[in-house]
């Protein structure tokens, strides 16, 4: 990569052999000069991110920052991953039949797209997680949930949710937005659940001023809500349920969320 700044000063000093071209060798330092604004511009521009999980604690999960549910068959760990997710660390758990596991946050963000707006600071907030589940079919499809939740002990089944789910004899992945128990759904994605997927909810205001949630899915949108938006501070919460057919291994990689107070083109 080149060293912006020391380009610049080479070729602004003339060397003792006045090699130094006018018509060339300045219209490049006026070219060097821009991209260098424009860099240091990106890089202010660039939104903080306000929270990160890579699993990197050796001493194991951060139970300042993590509640845990464990299942009857074993405990949340940290540590590589296996399988796709095998390039990372992860939090991982194995739940035997009727089992449930939960790993939810000790803390709140604020979500509110109906909200935000004029007179506001937050314009948009990013949630977004890498998580591989093995063997789906071996979830109970009414009650397993990956998103935002106003309460530690939400499940699918509760109101003010946003985020995805397992549903129907095909469990398949589920888009949901829930206001007091009204709900706006997407489902038919063609995802495979057993490889690693990354999903991401942005939650935000349309040019309009219409809230607004959008769920990409491997960098591709896959549905946008725009009705039973919930307007509550929210946990960060992965819930599993297993029926009585057999061993089912979660695996959630890193996950992060931001906010920013402008929105971006």
């Amino acid at each position: 990569m080149i060293d912006l700044l020391e380009e610049l000063k080479r070729i602004q000093s003339l060397d003792n052999l006045e090699t130094f071209d006018r018509s060339t060798d300045s219209l490049e330092a006026l070219s060097l000069a821009i991209a260098l604004i424009i860099l240091l511009v990106g890089q202010l521009g660039r939104p903080e991110i306000q929270y990160r999980e890579g699993w990197q604690d050796e001493l194991g999960i951060d139970f300042t920052l993590w509640n845990l549910t464990h299942p009857v068959g074993g405990n949340w760990g940290r540590g590589a991953g296996a399988g796709v997710m095998v390039d990372g660390l992860v939090a991982d758990c194995a739940l035997n039949a009727n089992d449930i596991a939960r790993l939810v946050t000790t803390f709140r963000d604020p979500i509110g797209p109906d909200n935000w707006g004029v007179n506001s600071i937050l314009r948009l907030t990013h949630f977004e997680f890498e998580m591989t589940i093995d063997q789906v079919v071996r979830l109970d499809p009414d009650n397993c949930f990956f998103g935002l939740t106003p309460n530690q002990a939400d499940r699918r089944v509760d109101d003010n949710i946003i985020g995805f789910a397992i549903i129907g004899a095909g469990f398949d992945l589920q888009t949901v937005t829930d206001l007091g128990g009204v709900e706006t759904v997407n489902t038919g994605f063609g995802e495979d659940m057993a490889l690693k997927n990354k999903f991401r909810i942005t939650i935000g205001q349309t040019a309009l001023g219409v809230g607004t949630v959008v769920f990409t899915l491997n960098e591709t949108i896959i549905a946008t809500h725009i009705t039973n938006l919930p307007d509550l501070p929210m946990y960060k919460n992965w819930y599993f349920d297993t029926t009585a057919i057999g061993v089912v291994v979660p695996q959630i990689g890193i996950n992060r969320l931001w906010s920013e107070d402008f929105q971006r083109p």
